[in-house]
């Protein structure tokens, strides 16, 4: 089946233009240079300038070797992926899913390359213990032969490396980054796994763009061999390639070729020349329409404008509604003043018919008719100054009704302010907390007529002033006696806490003369325990003698009765002795006793009475911070309103 140019997906086979971020019209072209070519070239217009992405129907893939060129490969390195790794994201960090750690795959990795490197000729040494890892001018070596060789002719590694090698992975669309710190270190065990991942990888892309059938990929199986698309694609193929190597001296047997070819296919010069002249009109007619100004961009832009008139054309109109309110009313009291000025007009008119009809009726003088006019002029001129002082106290009158609209503005302002207080204040409604059944609110209704606004003027100043005055009289009272109260409360409390302070004082002079007493008590325990002790020798002393004294009865024999008595005197003493120091350390022990129970039954007694002072000032204060004492900006709105 013949395919014909026209029903083809482009009606052009010019350069696609798209606009960049500035708005201008840039042709996109995957070339490197752009360099013009000095030869002539027929048909010229047919000719595909960008081999980013051709309308070919469904077919997808990778050119093949011999119609890549320039930088990025000529298929659009920013239209085209060529991994079989899914879809590229610019941006996105990926997870490599190769476990590129795993030994094996190390190893089948590098047997590939090096058996594809060994059958394309590489030609510098290669093997496996080179190759683990390789030293970085033979990773750059095998870089510049696969992709030199096999994708992009003309590329060479001039400058640093270590910045071309990642720009053309990342030209290449390769999944994951390579930083410029990993070229340096290529031969390290962290770094050389992933270098080792992506030279794989590129070596896969190699060979894909090898098996790829350019044909195939460009046309469609129904298309026919020597269609006249075919031809000029072929053409502008080997016409870039021509172009990109600068041999500009086979451009002329080229153009001859198309042409012997075209012919053959049956297809004209002429043909040829008004599909030219045809294409460079509509050419011509993109180059106007992408120059003229974005209609999206004028449409948004009148659109805005179109919405801030309208808002301004509604506020126009709401000012204009609400002066027409006024308006009305003005022209409702001027039609009432005009029915009353055209009776008195008929009333005027009447009058002068019938005046009319009596001179008519009656003869007058000369005389009569003079002074007639005279006064006639009279009131001509007293007319026309009754006609000036008309339109003084009609302008008069409407200057007054604009200040009556405005003092009725500031009247509603200022009872919206008082019924917002009011609410604030809890007066509105009559159901109010404050209210006590009462309606404090102001309405003021200007429709209603005169009578209406004087009624609830006089509604204000009878009822609702006298009932404020009175509130406000009621508040200022419990201020007072809250605030007599409260100074009343904090002197009660001021004389507690002197009190409780006193108390503390005298529990504390107290407590330290209880720890004097027990000192004493204390010294004189020591003291007794002392003189016990030493009345205790001494009666052991006594006893000591007693017993020699027995031992030598026998030897005093004589002196018995006489020792016998001094004995007993001294025995008697020290009896009655003991027992005195027994008296006087009971009467001690009672009195240090009696001392410490009414010290004990004081400070039990001072405590109960420090508590309920301590629980009627906190009751107090308590009762005094629940007392709710009106603030001064409540008393200054009352009066503000008054």
């Amino acid at each position: 089946m013949r395919r014909s140019s026209a029903s083809s997906g482009r009606s052009s086979l010019a350069p696609m233009r798209v606009k960049n971020d500035n708005g201008q019209n840039v042709r996109r072209t995957t070339g490197s240079s752009h360099r013009q070519s000095a030869v002539p070239r027929p048909w010229s217009s047919f000719g595909r300038q960008s081999f980013g992405r051709l309308s070919t129907g469904s077919s997808t893939g990778i050119p093949r070797a011999s119609n890549i060129r320039g930088k990025g490969m000529g298929m659009g390195a920013s239209q085209r992926r060529s991994s079989a790794y899914g879809k590229s994201r610019i941006g996105d960090s990926m997870k490599d899913p190769r476990k590129l750690s795993d030994r094996s795959l190390q190893h089948r990795m590098t047997k590939d390359i090096i058996e594809f490197l060994s059958m394309q000729g590489f030609p510098h040494q290669i093997s496996q213990k080179l190759m683990s890892p390789p030293t970085t001018k033979l990773f750059t070596a095998i870089v510049q032969f696969l992709y030199g060789q096999f994708l992009d002719p003309s590329f060479q590694i001039l400058k640093k490396f270590e910045e071309e090698i990642p720009r053309i992975f990342k030209d290449l669309r390769y999944p994951f980054p390579l930083s410029k710190s990993q070229m340096f270190t290529i031969g390290t065990p962290h770094t050389w796994p992933h270098i080792l991942g992506a030279l794989h990888w590129l070596l896969q892309l190699v060979k894909y763009s090898m098996r790829v059938d350019g044909d195939k990929l460009m046309f469609n199986e129904d298309f026919e061999s020597n269609s006249e698309n075919k031809i000029l694609f072929e053409y502008s193929s080997e016409a870039y390639k021509c172009f990109l190597e600068g041999n500009d001296d086979m451009m002329s047997q080229y153009d001859q070729r198309m042409e012997d070819e075209l012919r053959a296919s049956g297809i004209k010069a002429e043909d040829l020349q008004t599909l030219a002249t045809e294409n460079m009109k509509l050419q011509e007619e993109l180059e106007q329409l992408e120059k003229q100004e974005d209609p999206l961009i004028a449409a948004t832009t009148l659109r805005d404008q179109l919405k801030e008139d309208a808002k301004q054309l509604q506020d126009h109109l709401e000012k204009v509604e609400h002066q027409k309110s006024g308006l009305v009313q003005n022209a409702a009291h001027l039609e009432e003043e005009l029915q009353i000025k055209r009776q008195e007009l008929e009333t005027e008119q009447k009058e002068n018919v019938r005046l009319q009809q009596i001179f008519d009726t009656q003869e007058f003088s000369p005389m009569d008719v003079e002074l007639m006019n005279r006064q006639r002029q009279q009131l001509s001129v007293t007319l026309d100054d009754l006609n000036k002082e008309i339109e003084r106290l009609e302008q008069q009158c409407w200057e007054l009704e604009m200040k009556q609209s405005k003092q009725r503005e500031q009247m509603q302002s200022v009872v919206q302010e008082y019924n917002m207080l009011a609410r604030q204040l809890k007066l509105i409604p009559p159901t109010a907390e404050n209210a006590h059944g009462m309606d404090y609110e102001m309405r003021l209704v200007f429709n209603a007529g005169s009578t209406a606004n004087q009624v609830a003027m006089v509604d204000f100043v009878g009822t609702i002033k006298p009932a404020l005055i009175q509130m406000r009289k009621q508040i200022a009272d419990t201020c007072h006696s809250i605030e007599a109260a409260r100074l009343t409360e904090e002197e009660s409390l001021e004389q507690i806490t002197d009190m409780i302070n006193d108390k503390k004082e005298e529990l504390g002079l107290m407590e330290t003369r209880l720890r004097r007493i027990e000192e004493e008590l204390d010294h004189k325990k020591e003291m007794m325990a002392r003189e016990y002790k030493k009345h205790a020798d001494e009666v052991q002393d006594v006893q000591n003698q007693l017993q020699e004294m027995r031992l030598t009865h026998q030897e005093l024999e004589a002196k018995k009765d006489e020792a016998y008595k001094e004995l007993q005197v001294s025995h008697q003493a020290a009896v009655a002795k003991v027992k005195e120091w027994e008296r006087e350390e009971t009467e001690y022990v009672d009195f240090l006793v009696h001392c410490v129970e009414l010290v004990c039954a004081h400070q039990d007694k001072i405590q109960d009475h420090f508590s309920k002072l301590q629980a009627q000032a906190m009751a107090t204060l308590q009762e005094t911070q629940q007392i709710e004492v009106p603030t001064s900006q409540l008393l200054s709105n009352t009066d503000q309103q008054d």
